[in-house]
């Protein structure tokens, strides 16, 4: 244990900003299942550590997977393939920024960034830190305080990728904390899970969790603790979050019926006042995208100034470290959700309706920071959207901030935000054509053409950014060999512009295709696919690869077909797939074996068409999105019909969100969910 205590308290000393608020009336583990390297990235996270630690008689510590020699040598920390031979990628943990339908390989550290390849500041090598943790059998501990996970009053996940639910297993074994909901008394913490995955589809762990926070954590975490606050017994506790009827899903109070065939036959609420199905809670409290552009436009001061005028929180970098991925840099989030519609991306449709952060309120944050950096992040699904990119960017350029994007939509990239890129000094951009086929990109409603491809990217080479990524997809509804040879073509044209540019430069660049496999997601129009046959998966991505591959300064890198079937087992499987999660946990991360040891079927999770009025296991949570409106879109998608984007208008009903997040007393041109009070126990 003294080798684990030290580890983090040299983690500790490297950081700047973090807490430790001894003598609280309630303990919040905030884990994040995964390696500490990622989990410092997630802005997700660091906000609800700053919001927990901002209330009163409340104290929230962090918990991680505990690093390892896997770690180290950039093995996955989720699942293993046993005696395969098809997981092969390189380290670079690329595809960790794409918030959609594209599969990830399981995340962990780059090499050569992150706590794992770094010497501290003492100049000790970083232990095995689970190795360490086995070897003493010492039950996993909180960073802050060093504090056993299983004393602390509210143990609360945030899981933003679903192959984190092996890893989130795998920490409440270590911690002692009964897996299962059903084996846990009311002398065990309340075991919470929040995060992206509570959107989309948390039934494979529902039987593990206590409470499922569905919606976004900065009115969701006020709620949950004021209701702890308020009542006495953990049942008492679950029951007056239930009857929230928005925003807390407690999955012991229903109960799932199956057909014959396995389908979902229903769900029944077991208690009263339990709403039928969850609906998520949005916080809103921002101008929505649509409305504060067009006021822009129109010049109506007395509206922009209403959509201004309230501060809006931004989920931002709050405690500075320097070994976690993107550790040197100042990370905000500058808008949620994406206007564009794309029918694989969940992202675009889970955080519907688009919203922004006032220029005004990114600009304070980024003040603050200055000091402590010099490069800063804009985290967005569209970065551009944004009717004040202007004025954000002018005024980062101002404090001489060096500024970084994760991914760009080709259509969004203006040459204003190419000059800041280049004054950054940033040498390679990604974006995401994701397919080279025209007709193809019209049934995943991405309506750009490969010659306006091939032009926006040349703009990027004559500003002499000579590498660029492409994030690109194999498998989607419909793709045929004919639409994966034009993506070979397709990067060759981008190379060939690549090299007309790099002749005035005197250098050439690289074109770096990431081939991912398409995962069908839960609550996009795209949830009734198969994930296409592993066989095939691998047949495809091998002969694009093999391809690109012998393009000169292209280099490709591909992720394996069996890890884009577990991502779908796990993204679409129901509440039996939970005993496959706790026993690949057990085993040490042996999917195989877990399989199986328990019989699931897989194929029948991923690898069949849904019927349109089949329940689906993510139907307990509703979205707000119609039903009606994504069948439409993926008959729409399968007939290789666009759709206009969001326009982020009042009236508009079209996909049904908005009059489901609308309230009676709300301004006119704003989308609000209304916070939870929390009067009985304000901020610090």
């Amino acid at each position: 244990m003294k080798k684990i205590v030290e580890s983090y308290r040299r983690r500790l000393a490297a950081e700047d900003g973090w807490v430790l608020k001894r003598g609280a009336q309630l303990r919040i583990a905030l884990c994040y299942p995964n390696f500490y390297s990622i989990g410092m990235a997630n802005l997700g996270f660091q906000a609800m550590y700053e919001i927990c630690n901002n209330i009163t008689d409340v104290s929230c510590e962090r918990v991680f997977l505990p690093d390892s020699a896997g770690s180290m040598r950039g093995a996955s920390p989720t699942v293993r393939e046993g005696s395969s031979n098809d997981h092969r990628r390189d380290g670079s943990g690329d595809e960790g920024a794409l918030p959609n339908g594209r599969a990830k390989a399981p995340r962990h550290p780059r090499a050569g960034s992150g706590y794992d390849v770094r010497p501290n500041r003492s100049g000790d090598a970083p232990i095995d830190e689970m190795r360490e943790y086995e070897r003493t059998r010492t039950p996993l501990l909180s960073l802050e305080s060093h504090s056993p996970v299983r004393d602390f009053d509210v143990v609360a996940f945030s899981i933003s990728f679903e192959t984190d639910y092996v890893n989130m297993a795998r920490m409440m074994q270590m911690s002692g904390v009964p897996v299962w909901s059903k084996d846990r008394t009311r002398h065990d913490p309340l075991i919470v899970m929040g995060g992206a995955s509570s959107f989309l589809n948390p039934e494979p762990i529902a039987d593990f969790t206590d409470v499922i926070a569905v919606g976004e954590g900065e009115i969701l975490g006020p709620k949950l603790v004021d209701v702890i606050f308020e009542n006495g017994s953990k049942e008492e506790i679950l029951t007056a979050l239930a009857r929230q009827g928005r925003g807390f899903y407690v999955p012991a109070f229903y109960e799932v019926s199956y057909h014959d065939d396995e389908t979902v036959a229903a769900y029944r609420a077991t208690e009263d006042g339990v709403p039928a199905r969850v609906g998520r809670a949005i916080s809103a409290e921002n101008p929505k995208e649509g409305s504060l552009r067009r006021a822009i436009r129109r010049e109506q001061k007395d509206l922009i100034d209403q959509l201004r005028r309230d501060e809006v929180f931004a989920p931002s970098t709050t405690i500075f470290a320097p070994q976690a991925e993107m550790g040197d840099r100042f990370l905000i989030e500058i808008s949620r959700g994406c206007s564009q519609g794309c029918r694989f991306c969940w992202a675009g449709y889970n955080y519907w309706p688009p919203r922004v952060v006032p220029a005004r309120d990114i600009l304070a944050k980024a003040r603050a920071w200055r000091s402590k950096t010099d490069k800063i992040g804009l985290v967005s699904t569209a970065v551009c959207d944004h009717p004040e990119i202007s004025e954000i960017l002018q005024g980062l350029r101002a404090m001489d901030y060096r500024i970084s994007v994760s991914s760009l939509r080709l259509d969004q990239i203006s040459d204003e935000l190419l000059d800041a890129l280049v004054e950054s000094r940033d040498q390679q951009i990604a974006v995401a054509p994701e397919t080279g086929s025209d007709r193809l990109r019209r049934v995943i409603n991405k309506n750009l053409t490969n010659d306006e491809i091939v032009d926006i990217c040349g703009a990027v080479f004559d500003r002499g950014m000579l590498t660029i990524k492409l994030y690109m997809m194999v498998g989607l509804p419909t793709e045929t060999d004919e639409d994966l040879e034009e993506m070979i073509v397709l990067v060759e044209r981008i190379k060939d512009r690549m090299l007309e540019a790099g002749k005035r430069f005197g250098r050439a660049g690289k074109i770096i295709p990431s081939l991912n496999g398409f995962v069908p997601k839960p609550n996009t129009p795209f949830q009734w696919e198969p994930i296409c046959e592993e066989k095939e998966l691998k047949r495809r991505l091998k002969f694009v690869s093999k391809k690109l591959a012998r393009i000169p300064n292209v280099e490709v890198r591909a992720m394996s077909a069996r890890i884009a079937h577990e991502q779908a087992l796990f993204s679409s499987g129901d509440r039996r797939i939970a005993r496959v999660i706790e026993a690949t946990a057990r085993l040490d991360g042996d999917l195989n074996a877990a399989i199986r040891e328990t019989a699931v079927d897989l194929h029948f999770h991923t690898s069949r068409r849904r019927a349109f009025d089949e329940i689906l296991p993510w139907d307990i949570i509703d979205s707000g999105i119609s039903r009606d409106f994504m069948q439409q879109e993926d008959e729409r998608a399968h007939e290789a019909r666009s759709t206009a984007p969001c326009p982020s208008v009042n009236q508009c009903t079209r996909c049904g969100v908005c009059p489901t997040t609308w309230l009676g007393e709300a301004p006119a041109a704003l989308v609000q969910l209304k916070a939870f009070a929390t009067a009985a126990h304000p901020a610090v």
